[in-house]
């Protein structure tokens, strides 16, 4: 491959856009965000961040919503693959962006999610995690009707449902 080339690819690549927000104004999804935040996911799966200096004006000084803090996080014993990556250690994982996540199923034929394919499917990658995760998990799991292998509470996030603080089986946080 030539410089050139390699140099064509390298922006075609960082300017192809990201997955259009669907429905984004729906009191539904207004939900769903509230309790993506009362579960403690967006403590990583940070709403906004700011690129820096970028050669690309395109791509300079941008306000972009990847639901990611792109940091280093210990998602505990139970995603821990053994191998150590650079100064990574083996429970630690990148916070990966959830924007396109509703996509995944129509683009890739799968829902298999996670670094390596383990979960199928939202809520099962939720159940995964642990570590600095664990309180979201649980504030998840314990949603009503998520409970063990579940849904209710990714299904609660998805779609706006209510997780009545009160309400037995509802988060303890």
């Amino acid at each position: 491959m030539s410089d050139e080339f390699l140099d064509k690819l390298t922006v075609y690549t960082q300017t192809l856009a990201v997955p259009r927000r669907r429905e984004w104004d729906t009191p539904e999804l207004k939900q769903g965000e509230a309790l993506f935040t009362q579960f403690g996911c967006s403590a990583c799966h940070v709403k906004s961040l700011k690129t820096g200096d970028h050669p690309l004006p395109e791509l300079r000084n941008q306000t972009i919503h990847p639901l990611t803090d792109l940091l280093l996080h210990d998602m505990g014993p139970g995603l821990a693959d053994g191998r150590p990556d650079h100064q990574a250690g083996p429970s630690e994982w990148r916070t990966p962006p959830l924007w396109g996540l509703g996509m995944i199923p129509m683009a890739n034929q799968h829902e298999h999610l996670l670094h390596d394919g383990r979960a199928r499917g939202p809520a099962e990658a939720i159940l995964w995690h642990g570590g600095e995760a664990e309180g979201a998990k649980e504030a998840f799991s314990e949603c009503s009707g998520s409970g063990p292998g579940g849904a209710g509470g990714v299904s609660a996030v998805a779609v706006g449902e209510s997780c009545d603080p009160g309400a037995e089986g509802a988060p303890r946080r």
